[in-house]
């Protein structure tokens, strides 16, 4: 398999309007990520929000430029990318967004919705464009009557499954999935998110899914990446990081996800620290129940713990059995 995502040592900071006369500060979003996935696979990116999730989607997407760093996508180097090129990268890779209702004009109809994005990208014609329509719109379990409605006259689950049917229109080899069942009723979520997977196995798609939720990356994903005040602090094969997590901070997160109580429970100890002033050292130590005097003051490389199984952690190798005594 070849690598259809790559990003190297992507940074991204917000500046700050600065006050008076004081030394401008920056959000760290992104601070030096790394991410290679291979064509076909999924990756799920899990974290709290403000960890740099979305903005990295964003970037992997053209639609935010990084401050340094490499982003490689579908074979197409997208730092750099330029405007005459774009709209040929947008057929190779397309996003779902968090709330539907933000992406869809609520002037037009879906017909014109979905004809439109055929008839910008020069696709086909009248009829075809109708007939290929019809075809996505059905791929998603929807019937051809949804096309003369207006998106105010759909109910969310249904308006998420007309915008991915809209992002398979130009047949991508990448989909990145931004929160894309977080804005709905709990009863939905499930039903898209199966969606989601079987559309990717059907259309052998490459996927990046973001979620704050572990549960949602465990049904979706091939590989977890998980993020924290914008570092990539773990990543592994699904079910070797849920079953053989190193990083605190992901512990506590399948403690959360799995309503661990008593002993089982590990809890992240406050507040995430602001994304303008990151703690120095491990950025977890100031929530971390193993914190040394070496996390404080030296930051941990994404080190490999096993096979494809990286960790940002000094004290990875003993992390759990600590944790559990």
């Amino acid at each position: 398999m070849s690598a259809l995502v790559h990003l190297e040592n992507v940074v991204k900071h917000f500046p700050l309007r600065r006050r008076g006369f004081g030394r401008r500060e920056y959000v760290h979003s992104v601070d030096d990520v790394t991410i290679t996935l291979d064509s076909g696979r999924s990756l799920g990116i899990v974290g709290e929000s403000g960890s740099g999730k979305s903005t990295l989607a964003r970037i992997m997407l053209g639609l935010q430029a990084p401050d340094s760093g490499r982003v490689d996508v579908a074979g197409v180097r997208v730092t750099g990318l330029k405007r005459k090129d774009d709209k040929a990268f947008r057929r190779k890779a397309q996003i779902v967004f968090q709330d539907p209702h933000s992406v869809m004009d609520p002037r037009m109809t879906v017909r014109q919705s979905l004809v439109t994005v055929l008839a910008q990208h020069r696709i086909g014609d009248g009829p075809d464009r109708e007939a290929r329509v019809i075809q996505a719109l059905r791929e998603v379990g929807l019937e051809a009557s949804y096309l003369d409605r207006y998106p105010a006259d759909c109910s969310g689950g249904q308006l998420q499954r007309i915008v991915i049917a809209r992002a398979l229109l130009l047949e991508p080899a990448v989909l990145v999935c931004d929160e894309p069942t977080s804005a709905l009723d709990a009863s939905v979520q499930a039903k898209v998110l199966n969606l989601i997977g079987q559309l990717r196995r059907d259309r052998e798609l490459t996927m990046v899914l973001i979620s704050h939720d572990l549960r949602v990356v465990r049904l979706t994903s091939d590989r977890v990446a998980v993020m924290y005040l914008g570092q990539i602090v773990e990543t592994a094969d699904r079910e070797e990081l849920f079953t053989g997590a190193r990083h605190p901070y992901t512990l506590a997160l399948l403690a959360a996800a799995t309503h661990a109580t008593g002993e089982e429970r590990i809890v992240a100890q406050g507040e995430p620290p602001s994304p303008v002033h990151p703690p120095a050292g491990c950025r977890f130590n100031t929530r971390c129940p193993l914190a040394t005097d070496r996390c404080r003051d030296e930051a941990p490389p994404l080190t490999e713990v096993a096979p494809g199984h990286e960790t940002r952690c000094h004290r990875s190798t003993e992390s759990r059995q600590l944790l559990a005594s």
